[in-house]
């Protein structure tokens, strides 16, 4: 194979799991210097990706229309257009790290001389692993997503590298986080975000008012309280058990995040796209999680902290719950002490 191959990344969505994707990204793109490598994204997230340096072309695959209805002749048009572009791009390799059988088939057909997946216990949809040249097997131990797609990458000849991708944020969103900090006159601070996709990731806006306090009256740290579009309801929740000091909020996009992100001590949060962009810009972390593993979906470093409770139902990364979510039922002494071990690492 050429040492300068054409690659195309598979990896439509969502936000945090094309953060999980980076560091493979990081590998293949210190492997292969003068390679091209595109990557294949959803509509809805490829505002991410065109904030990353090193990919040097985007190809958007948007899918929701058909979902729509599949009667969509647009969306057929539009869709076989994107295939007949991707195959004329030649690719040497193309690389499947989300292993749906839609993902898997466009894989196929773009034509790329070698193309590499998740083996059958790992892929997402059966039988996605039927369209790969060669798939990774499951590991005999589990291991965090973002060392699966490593390996996966390794598979297709990237070396391990210490490489970390670097985000290109707009002055106008850097200022727009500078301003709002300068206005609110905020120095030391401890980020908090209380959303989630999925309302079984999310611990209780009560205990985030109640950690917020601790905080402030503590570790003399100000709390800024994050929340993404329809999410200012948790804000007011929070402010409402915080009393006499409410934190401050932010509503913010999420490249916006980057920026204030870099300026925090820590970010406080449960298993979401934020989160997982924390970790990726290495933000000293805590994570609350639930119903998923933190082995699985956990920070990214070793010296981060997660709090979390092994129950009998662990973990079944459910979006519903039939047990009052109970394995989110964590004290705010557990978050606090994480938080405590989490700024003894960071001085």
């Amino acid at each position: 194979m050429s040492r300068s191959p054409g690659i195309l990344i598979i990896r439509l969505s969502s936000l945090g799991d094309i953060l999980h994707t980076l560091p493979a990204f990081s590998d293949l793109r210190t492997t292969f210097p003068n390679a091209k490598i595109d990557w294949l994204v959803s509509e809805q997230c490829k505002f991410l990706l065109k904030a990353i340096r090193g990919i040097d072309a985007l190809h958007v695959l948007d899918t929701k229309a058909l979902q729509r209805s599949w009667g969509n002749r647009g969306a057929w048009s539009r869709i076989w257009t994107g295939m007949r572009g991707l195959r004329q791009q030649h690719y040497d390799i193309s690389i499947d790290f989300q292993g749906l059988l839609k993902t898997a088939l466009t894989s196929s057909l773009s034509g790329a001389g070698k193309r590499f997946g998740f083996g059958r216990e790992l892929v997402r949809e059966f039988p996605s692993h039927w369209f790969y040249h060669q798939t990774l097997a499951k590991p005999s131990v589990q291991v965090h997503v973002l060392e699966l797609n490593r390996m996966l990458a390794a598979l297709a000849g990237a070396e391990r590298s210490r490489a970390v991708c670097e985000f290109d944020i707009s002055e106008e969103d850097r200022n727009t986080v500078d301003t709002a900090l300068k206005e609110m006159e905020v120095d030391r601070f401890i980020v908090l975000n209380p959303g989630g996709g999925w309302y079984t990731k999310r611990w209780s806006p009560e205990r985030y008012g109640t950690l917020a306090l601790r905080i402030q009256n503590e570790l003399g740290f100000q709390v800024v309280v994050t929340t993404g579009p329809g999410e200012e309801q948790l804000y007011n929740a929070i402010a409402a058990h915080c009393p006499g000091a409410p934190p401050l909020h932010l509503s913010v996009s999420f490249l916006q995040l980057v920026p204030l992100l870099q300026k925090a001590r820590i970010f406080v949060g449960g298993d979401t796209g934020p989160f997982h962009l924390a970790c990726a810009l290495r933000i000293p972390v805590v994570g609350i999680l639930g119903p998923t593993s933190p082995i699985r979906n956990g920070p990214w470093r070793e010296t981060d902290q997660v709090v979390a409770h092994t129950l009998h139902c662990s973990f079944c990364y459910g979006r519903t719950c039939d047990t009052n979510n109970e394995c989110m039922n964590i004290a705010v002494d557990e978050v606090f002490s994480a938080i405590m071990r989490r700024l003894e690492i960071h001085g």
